[in-house]
């Protein structure tokens, strides 16, 4: 069910729930060759993805976290961000952030995460840093 995601599945589901009206690069990052990338499979089909980017300092983030709207609150992308925490805290991460869409704010505390710091405007969305601790 969670597994590695090929970067060309990756990148369509990325665009799909995450920048329908962009292309393909535009939802590419710049350490997408560096990252590891997650993904569910449902019977064939992506359905969720995450990208972990390992930092200095025994720290995580990751970006680009996108669950199909069809898949969208049954728990898929929740057990992707979960498994996600405990797979770098066994890589001996301490602490993991991400650039949280401001209206997701409330979905990312439930497993713990914190606002750091104050929101911002990118691409025309406002965003907030949050941040857990996994020790």
């Amino acid at each position: 069910m969670i597994q590695e995601i090929p970067i060309d599945a990756l990148l369509q589901l990325r665009q799909h729930v995450l920048w329908p009206n962009k292309d393909l690069d535009f939802v590419r990052t710049p350490n997408d060759d560096h990252g590891i990338h997650l993904g569910v499979c449902i019977q064939g089909q992506w359905v969720s993805c995450i990208s972990l980017f390992i930092e200095e300092n025994q720290h995580a983030v990751f970006r680009k976290f996108a669950t199909l709207p069809d898949f969208q609150n049954k728990g898929y992308g929740s057990q992707l961000l979960q498994y996600s925490f405990n797979y770098l805290q066994q890589l001996g991460i301490t602490t993991v952030s991400c650039s949280a869409r401001v209206e997701k704010q409330s979905y990312y505390q439930k497993f713990g995460m914190q606002p750091n710091g104050y929101p911002y405007l990118k691409n025309g969305l406002q965003y907030v840093t949050m941040e857990v601790n996994l020790e």
